[in-house]
C-alpha cells in the first residue's frame, strides 16, 4: 500500500486536546470509515501551592505534636501520681460523654478531684492568662501549685509559641533594628519612588502608634502633623495611614495616580490569609517595603500590647477585666433605656433554628463568638476568621445609634470616649496576637519554670545530654529548625536531608544527627531546574548578577531616540552609569541622564520604555 502523507493538527489547552488529520489539501481523512478528528477532555492541571501549603501545615502540625508528647513525657511521672486519669481526659475533652473513654465517668475534662472541679477551676483561672499570671508568682510569695496547673500552662504557651521574625534575644529588643528598617524604607521611597518624607526620630513614630489612649484616626493625624504632611500628598498619606492599621490602597502608596485598588489593613485579622494575593498585586519591590512598613507596626503594636508590663499575662489580664467592667456598665445601660426585647437582641441568644445563610445581625453574642449566637453555626474552613458581624466597628457603630440620644449620660460619655480610643470591651483575641514574638513568651516560661523547681524536683533531673528538664523545655520552646533542612524523615518523597546518624533529631542533638553544611548544599542544589532547551545544563538563578545583568541590557535595547536605537557605546554608558549604582530607575530619571549629556531635549523623543 503506497504511504500517503498527511497533517497531524493538535489543539492543546489546559482541560482538553483536539486532534484532526487532513492530506497536503487539508482535507480531512477517514479511516475505517470515521472521520479522523476528536478531543480528549481531562481534569485541568492545578498548582502545586495548594498541595505545598498543606503538606507544609501538616508537617507543622506534626512537629508542634511531637513538641507537646516530649513535654508530655516530661510531667507525666509527676502527675500519674496526682491523677492518673488526667491526660486521658483532657484527650476525650472535645468528646461528647457517650463517646469518651470507659475510664471516664465524669463530664469533666480537665479536673475531676473530689473537692476540685473544671467549674473550679474556670472560676479560679477565667482564662489561661491568669493562671499563667499566678504562676509567675510577682510578689515572690513561694506560693507552691499543683503540678497540672504548671503543665497546662506550659501546653498552651507551646501551642502559641509567637513568631520567629526576630533575632534579637530577651531583654536585648530594642528600638534599633526597627530604626533600621525604617531608615531603609525612607531610602527606598526617596531613591525608587520620589517620595521625599522629612525623617522624623522613629521613636516618635512608634510612641504614636503604640498609644493606646488614641484610635487609629486620631493616630493618623498626628502622624500627619508630625511629618507635616497636607491632604494632597495621596502616597504620603496612604503611608501613613498604612502604619496605623487603617485600610488603605496598597498601590497608592506607590503611586498617586493608580486606578486599581489592593486593600490592605495591618489591623485585619485575616491579614496574613491575604498575603499571597498582595504578592500578585504588587511587585517584588512594592511587597518587600510592605513587609518592611509591617515590621514597624508590629513592634508599635507589640510596646502598645504589653502596656508597660514586663510580662504578657499581666496586660492580658488587665485586657480581660476591663472587658468585664466595660460589659456590666453596657449592659446597666440597656436595661436604663432599652426594652427587654433590646437587650435580649444584643446580649441573649438567638433563636438556633434561624437559616444559616440569613444576614448575621451585630450584637455583643456575636461579637464574643457565643457560641449562642446564630453565626457561630456556620460551617467554615476558617471559622476564627469569619468576621460576619463581629468586628469591633461593626459593634461600635450599633452602640453610638442605640444611645444617640443619651449623650448627657455620664456612663454613655465614658463609653464614647472609650470607643473613639478603640479601648471599649477590649478582646483576647485578635489581629495583635500575630506581633507577639517568641521572645516574650520565652521570658515568662522561664520565670514559671524556675518558680515550679522550687516545688518541683524533677524539673532539675538531668539526662545523657547534661541538661536538666526545665532547659530541655525552654530549648524546645525556641528552637526553630532551619528552612534549608527540610522535612526530616527519611522516607519523604520531597525531603534531601543528610544525616550523619538515624534518631530522633532534637534541640540539643541537631548537629549529631544531621550534616548541617551538606544539607545546606542539597537544599541549594534542589532548587536548581536543568534546562528545557539544551539537555543537561543548570539553569542560572534568576536573581543571579549574570542573569540580571543580561534582563537590564534586554530592557535597553529597546530603548529609541526619535525612533532609531542606540549604539552599543551609548547602551554600555547608560547601564554603567545608571544602573550600576543600584536604584531603580524611572523614565524621567533616564531622560534627565539624556538631556545632560545632550543627547535628548524633550522626554518625547525617547520610546521603548514605560
Amino acid at each position: 500500500m503506497e504511504k500517503q502523507e498527511y497533517y497531524l493538527g493538535l489543539d492543546m489547552g489546559t482541560g482538553s486536546v483536539g486532534w484532526a488529520v487532513t492530506n497536503t489539501k487539508y482535507e480531512l481523512l477517514r479511516k475505517k470509515g470515521k472521520d479522523m478528528w476528536g478531543i480528549r477532555e481531562f481534569e485541568t492541571a492545578e498548582a502545586a501551592a495548594d498541595r505545598r501549603t498543606h503538606r507544609v501545615d501538616r508537617r507543622r502540625r506534626q512537629r508542634q505534636v511531637a513538641r507537646l508528647g516530649l513535654l508530655k513525657s516530661y510531667f507525666s511521672d509527676a502527675i500519674e501520681k496526682v491523677d492518673p486519669n488526667f491526660f486521658i481526659r483532657l484527650e476525650n475533652s472535645k468528646y461528647f460523654p457517650e463517646d469518651k473513654d470507659e475510664k471516664l465517668n465524669s463530664k469533666n475534662g480537665i479536673f475531676d478531684d473530689e473537692n476540685y472541679k473544671d467549674v473550679d477551676y474556670y472560676k479560679t483561672y477565667p482564662t489561661i492568662f491568669h493562671l499563667r499570671k499566678v504562676l509567675l508568682d510577682l510578689e515572690n510569695t513561694g506560693a507552691k501549685f499543683d503540678v497540672r496547673l504548671v503543665y497546662l500552662a506550659l501546653a498552651n504557651m507551646f501551642k502559641h509559641r509567637g513568631h520567629f521574625l526576630l533575632n534579637a534575644e530577651g531583654d536585648a529588643l530594642s528600638t534599633e533594628q526597627v530604626d533600621a528598617v525604617y531608615q531603609e524604607v525612607l531610602d527606598k521611597f526617596e531613591n525608587d519612588y520620589e517620595l521625599i518624607i522629612e525623617r522624623k526620630p522613629v521613636q516618635q513614630v512608634i510612641d504614636i502608634i503604640s498609644n493606646s489612649d488614641t484610635g487609629r484616626k486620631k493616630k493618623y493625624e498626628e502622624l500627619q502633623e508630625l511629618f507635616g504632611v497636607v491632604k494632597k500628598d495621596k502616597s504620603v498619606n496612604e503611608l501613613l495611614k498604612c502604619l496605623c492599621g487603617l485600610s488603605v490602597n496598597a498601590n497608592l502608596i506607590f503611586d498617586e495616580k493608580t486606578e486599581e485598588k489592593v486593600s490592605l489593613s495591618f489591623n485585619d485579622f485575616s491579614y496574613t490569609d491575604k498575603i499571597p494575593e498582595l504578592m500578585e498585586q504588587l511587585t517584588e519591590e512594592e511587597y518587600a517595603i510592605i513587609e518592611q512598613l509591617k515590621s514597624i507596626y508590629d513592634y508599635a503594636v507589640l510596646a502598645g500590647t504589653l502596656k508597660g508590663y514586663d510580662y504578657l499575662s499581666c496586660a492580658r489580664v488587665e485586657l480581660y477585666e476591663k472587658h468585664s467592667k466595660d460589659l456590666k456598665l453596657l449592659k446597666a445601660l440597656y436595661r436604663k433605656y432599652k426594652t427587654k426585647e433590646e437587650y435580649n437582641k444584643m446580649f441573649n441568644s438567638f433563636n438556633p433554628k434561624k437559616l444559616q445563610n440569613e444576614k448575621m445581625e451585630v450584637s455583643y453574642a456575636a461579637y464574643v463568638n457565643s457560641l449562642n449566637s446564630s453565626d457561630s453555626l456556620v460551617e467554615s474552613k476558617k471559622y476564627r476568621r469569619n468576621m460576619n458581624g463581629r468586628k469591633t466597628d461593626d459593634l461600635y457603630t450599633v452602640i453610638r445609634k442605640a444611645f444617640a440620644n443619651n449623650k448627657e449620660d455620664e456612663d454613655v460619655k465614658y463609653i464614647m470616649e472609650q470607643m473613639d480610643k478603640e479601648q471599649f470591651l477590649p478582646k483576647q483575641l485578635t489581629g495583635a496576637n500575630g506581633v507577639i514574638p517568641n521572645q516574650v513568651h520565652k521570658k515568662e516560661m522561664e520565670r514559671i519554670l524556675k518558680n515550679a523547681e522550687n516545688y518541683l524536683p524533677f524539673l532539675k533531673d538531668k539526662d545523657e545530654s547534661g541538661l536538666t528538664v526545665s532547659e530541655r523545655i525552654i530549648q524546645l520552646f525556641t528552637f526553630q529548625i532551619p528552612y534549608y533542612v527540610g522535612p526530616l524523615g527519611g522516607n519523604s518523597k520531597t525531603g534531601w536531608i543528610v544525616r550523619k546518624e538515624e534518631g530522633a533529631v532534637l534541640p540539643w542533638n541537631i548537629n549529631d544527627k544531621i550534616d548541617m553544611s551538606a544539607t545546606s548544599e542539597a537544599f541549594i542544589g534542589n532548587l536548581i531546574r536543568t534546562c528545557t532547551y539544551i539537555q543537561g545544563e543548570k539553569v542560572m538563578p534568576k536573581a543571579s548578577l549574570a542573569y540580571e545583568r543580561y534582563c537590564v541590557l534586554n530592557e535597553i535595547n529597546n530603548l529609541c531616540i526619535d525612533g532609531e536605537r542606540l549604539d552599543t557605546k551609548l547602551k554600555q554608558q547608560i547601564y554603567k552609569d545608571c544602573f550600576m549604582k543600584g536604584k531603580r530607575i524611572t523614565k524621567k530619571q533616564l531622560c534627565s541622564y539624556l538631556v545632560a549629556q545632550s543627547l535628548i531635549s524633550s522626554e518625547e523623543q525617547v520610546t521603548g520604555i514605560d
